[in-house]
């Protein structure tokens, strides 16, 4: 286990608050490249591209019953990048606005970016 100082975490926190706007394009780009294999992604045309805009003109807002289809096919079994680039590793069932639903579980959400 890691142990920082207090000292470490307030100066890592300044310098991530300092440029929020860079440190989410970061994130966003990231979290693209990760994910670019996935299904999903190439359905709506995004080919690859990492930078804010293309993913903003290519990928709808959408709510859980939009990725529903796919997250059922990992919930049987499906082992391709469905939604993510990563393997899913965990399905967890929430009872969410009055119905159960899976939300999928991958190892790189518990580690950074």
């Amino acid at each position: 286990m890691t142990i920082c100082s207090c000292e470490e975490t307030i100066n890592e926190f300044e310098m991530l608050t300092r440029d929020t706007a860079r440190v989410q394009q970061d994130t966003l780009k990231k979290i693209l490249e990760i994910n670019a294999s996935a299904e999903y992604l190439q359905n709506f045309g995004l080919g690859g591209r990492t930078d804010a805009e293309s993913f903003k003109s290519c990928i709808p807002l959408c709510v859980h019953s939009d990725i529903e289809p796919y997250i059922q096919r990992i919930v049987d079994g499906d082992t391709s990048p469905v939604v993510t680039g990563e393997p899913i590793t965990n399905l967890s069932l929430r009872y969410c606005t009055q119905s159960l639903k899976f939300v999928a579980l991958l190892c790189l959400l518990f580690t950074s970016l």
